[in-house]
């Protein structure tokens, strides 16, 4: 996350009602027009009113501090089922659950590891086949849960 995305998402936590909160705010360039994408997640689960709600107020946060001066869109969505997992407090608030994680490098010629998985000391144990392989998040390309629904 770049400095002006940190700074959204700053500005945008402090003004949020409710257990609401900002997880990740992305900034893309598609032909000029820039993309900010906003994700949002809430105990309760997100509607659409608290999207909506948030894209004003980020539309607004990013007039007022002069964030973008370009054209540009805001999108605000839920993280959805497979929440993605940005920050080593997100591994830990999700411990113990399945997750998949592709990694910038390769660990013992791999780069995909899924499963269960627990923090220790800001690393990440996930057992993966018969084996437990240590993570750094400086490693970590991406990363999200893996969940299912059951019918």
């Amino acid at each position: 996350m770049n400095e002006i995305e940190g700074n959204i998402m700053v500005k945008i936590n402090e003004l949020l009602e409710n257990d609401l909160s900002v997880i990740h705010v992305g900034i893309f360039s598609n032909s000029g027009v820039k993309n900010i994408q906003i994700m949002i997640e809430s105990e309760k689960g997100i509607t659409i009113d608290d999207c909506a709600n948030t894209s004003r107020l980020a539309e607004d946060i990013i007039t007022l501090h002069k964030f973008i001066d370009d054209n540009y869109n805001i999108e605000v969505s839920s993280p959805g089922i497979n929440r993605p997992l940005f920050s080593i407090h997100d591994f830990i608030k999700y411990q113990g659950e399945r997750v998949f994680i592709e990694l910038k490098r390769n660990i013992d010629n791999q780069r995909r590891f899924k499963g269960t998985y627990e923090v220790i000391d800001d690393l990440i144990y996930i057992k993966n086949k018969k084996e437990i392989i240590k993570i750094s998040m400086k490693d970590i390309k991406k990363a999200n849960l893996v969940r299912e629904i059951k019918i």
